[in-house]
């Protein structure tokens, strides 16, 4: 039957999104750290990819404290 269409259909269920752990080991780098401010460089995200994965990383893990700012094309943390 599989030859008569082209495809098959197999019953199988979606797995669970993987998210990556690149933002969350910024993070985590800063914190442990103890700098008050540092910038981030050598990703190859782009600096709007990068700033948004960071902040979901602060809001979905609650860390307090910590902000990402952008200035032009740099992307720093800073400690309040």
């Amino acid at each position: 039957m599989t030859k008569d269409k082209g495809f098959a259909l197999i019953p199988q269920a979606v797995p669970a999104r993987q998210r990556s752990s690149f933002y969350k080991q910024i993070i985590t780098e800063f914190v442990d750290s103890g700098e008050r401010s540092v910038a981030i460089h050598g990703t190859d995200r782009k600096p709007v990819t990068l700033v948004q994965g960071l902040r979901k990383v602060i809001e979905a893990d609650g860390i307090k404290g910590v902000k990402v700012v952008q200035r032009s094309q740099e992307i720093f943390l800073t400690k309040d």
